[in-house]
């Protein structure tokens, strides 16, 4: 959850946690998890998980330390993909397809995973979960960060992801990182993808 719906005034920067300091791929990403899927019974802090997309086939793998790669989905024609975890360990995935952003979730009211497409112009969305540690699970989120039209936009899991919340007007680029820092703050990291 981000107070007050506004980036820091004054700005707080540092640098990102683990996994999070991790260089940013289109086709690569890694988040703390639990120790399996659906399963949150040793917290959101367990061990690090890897999603991988294979540009070739659209499939999108993901695997842990105890957890051997396993297809979530595919979807030809993905670009890019981002991870993160709800606090029952349903992964959350933001990507890109045919340069169309969206995600697939796991949707409490239809109780399955779920395809979302989001508006055209919006690009690269990037996600996370705002915090993990266990003292922090009632007010945690999964967090949705992108630009759109020039300006720097977020959604919430707890609003199911349905209001964009602006951050900050005409940014340049493209959201290259989410999480959190060492000060405990979520960082959105923008500009031009490499």
């Amino acid at each position: 959850m981000i107070p007050n719906h506004s980036l820091s005034d004054p700005n707080r920067p540092a640098p990102y946690l683990y996994p999070d300091n991790s260089a940013p791929f289109t086709d690569l990403d890694w988040e703390y998890g639990g120790i399996a899927l659906n399963d949150p019974s040793a917290g959101l802090m367990y061990q690090v998980w890897q999603l991988r997309l294979d540009e070739d086939t659209g499939d999108v793998w993901i695997s842990a330390p105890n957890h051997p790669e396993s297809l979530l989905f595919n979807q030809p024609d993905t670009s890019e993909i981002s991870l993160a975890f709800d606090q029952n360990m349903n992964p959350f995935v933001a990507f890109v397809c045919l340069g169309q952003a969206g995600y697939w979730w796991f949707d409490p009211f239809t109780s399955q995973m779920e395809f979302v497409t989001m508006d055209p112009g919006v690009g690269s969305p990037k996600c996370c979960m705002d915090d993990k540690r266990a003292l922090a699970v009632s007010t945690s989120d999964i967090l949705l960060g992108y630009v759109e039209g020039g300006d720097l936009y977020y959604r919430e899991q707890r609003d199911r992801f349905l209001v964009p919340y602006l951050l900050k007007a005409g940014v340049t680029g493209q959201v290259i990182q989410i999480g959190m820092c060492r000060n405990l703050r979520v960082d959105f990291a923008v500009g031009l993808i490499p």
